[in-house]
């Protein structure tokens, strides 16, 4: 029974790590999940789940790409750019 413990207390860490590994790398077939990626990887995990993300007014901005707003963060107007790998958040802040 204890090493199915050390097993546990070995394998939670690994499965965290991988998990914002893959978060990392992969890229966004949506831009809702572009922006929970980058909630995610700011190191908000509960609310990269809980937020209610919304497109925004702003499409196909030149420098910016299309805004959106994901509620209960700081900094909660994001712009989503979409590339040949999939969708990625170009900018964030406080205001359009």
């Amino acid at each position: 029974m204890a090493n199915r413990g050390k097993r546990m207390t070995t394998a939670v860490p690994i499965v965290i790590v991988a998990g914002f590994a893959l978060a990392l790398f992969s890229p966004s077939p949506t831009p809702e999940w572009a922006v929970r990626k980058d909630i995610l990887l700011s190191f908000h995990p509960v609310l990269a789940f809980e937020a209610r993300v919304t497109e925004g007014t702003i499409k196909d901005d030149p420098r910016y790409g299309d805004l959106y707003h994901a509620s209960g963060l700081e900094a909660s107007f994001l712009y989503v750019k979409k590339s040949g790998y999939g969708w990625y958040v170009a900018s964030r802040g406080t205001g359009p």
